[in-house]
């Protein structure tokens, strides 16, 4: 059974609920790929920033079995269907875009996009209800999505470089989002990126059918739906990554047990030799400190020294503009609480509070 936290979502992650805490929850339409219709379902967003989706929230209660869940990570939180088609059409080159869904039963829309897991189109029930889901997800996106950067362990900062250097070797730079979630994630992510050309040019010609079903069965449009799945429309894509993500696991967890059996080794080959090393670091360390000390001063003293006043008025240009923005902001506020608490019944003032 699923625990309730009362916590907001945007605690720092010290202070967040346990994996199975229920940070939020609710009712949600999400658009269903395989009927094109819209379908209500009960979403739960787990303290281990895990989404959950339900029949209702009585089944939620019941303790059945979500219809589904997915992790956060590497997922891009979309304002817009511009946005989403946007993202559709750079992920289908060769397919003729246009709306990806049906008439959604309202205006709150918002999306979460991912070119290669399933994507979902979700509409709100007002714009609050919006405001505090996007809240949540995003920074359920940012702490799932940051998962190996937050470790700052050298194993960590060489696997990250080490994808980095491959990536470039290959004449590509930036798409941070690549390098986003636990290791297995950017792997794939990194091997579907070099497979991507090869599968639009071999096997996006061959799917058949009118542009609108093309699209959502190479690998957009929407997600599944509330129940199993896309079994009768699977989008390509994402089964070509589940199935590169599933031998990534296993052998990266092969991998690691290897890694662990070798590090013990070195370390028993090390740990008599530890003094003199650390010993001898301090030598090099003393050294070089007395080499670069002087150059590093002068520098700073002619270089640098001289245009700190001038960096320090450009800097507090700026930071006073923003101080005096939100001051105004909240003067404003506070005005308007006052003349509520004049005119207004006490439950207006708490739901503005």
């Amino acid at each position: 059974p699923l625990l309730r936290f009362s916590g907001s979502s945007l605690l720092c992650p010290q202070l967040r609920g346990p994996p199975d805490a229920a940070l939020h929850d609710g009712l949600l339409s999400q658009y269903d790929g395989d009927s094109c219709s819209w379908q209500e379902n009960y979403f739960v967003l787990l303290g281990d920033f895990t989404l959950r989706w339900f029949e209702s929230e009585e089944a939620l209660r019941k303790g059945c079995e979500p219809r589904g869940s997915t992790a956060l990570s590497g997922y891009l939180l979309l304002s817009s269907p511009s946005e989403y088609a946007a993202s559709l059409v750079g992920l289908c080159q060769g397919l003729a875009g246009g709306s990806p869904f049906a008439d959604p039963p309202g205006e709150f829309l918002f999306f979460l996009y991912h070119p290669f897991r399933r994507h979902f189109c979700f509409c709100a029930g007002s714009a609050g209800s919006r405001r505090i889901w996007r809240a949540a997800l995003r920074d359920g996106i940012r702490y799932r999505s940051t998962e190996l950067q937050r470790r700052d362990s050298p194993e960590a900062e060489a696997f990250l470089e080490a994808v980095r250097f491959y990536r470039q070797e290959r004449g590509r730079y930036g798409a941070g989002d690549l390098l986003l979630g636990p290791e297995p994630e950017i792997l794939g992510n990194v091997l579907m990126e070099d497979l991507l050309p090869l599968l639009r040019s071999q096997v996006l010609p061959s799917i058949r059918g009118s542009e609108r079903r093309r699209q959502p069965r190479w690998g957009g449009g929407g997600g599944g739906g509330g129940g199993g799945g896309d079994r009768s429309h699977p989008k390509f894509l994402q089964e070509v990554y589940a199935l590169i993500l599933s031998e990534i696991s296993g052998e990266f967890e092969g991998f690691r047990e290897e890694r662990e059996k070798l590090q013990l080794e070195l370390e028993k080959r090390i740990r008599p030799d530890l003094d003199q090393m650390l010993t001898l670091k301090d030598q090099i360390a003393r050294k070089l400190q007395a080499v670069v000390q002087s150059p590093a001063e002068s520098c700073c003293g002619w270089g640098v020294e001289p245009h700190l006043e001038r960096l320090v008025e450009e800097l507090v240009r700026p930071v006073g503009s923003g101080v005096e923005a939100v001051r105004s902001l909240f003067v404003q506020r506070v005005d308007e609480m006052i003349g509520l608490v004049r005119s207004s019944p006490v439950a207006v003032l708490q739901e503005e509070v």
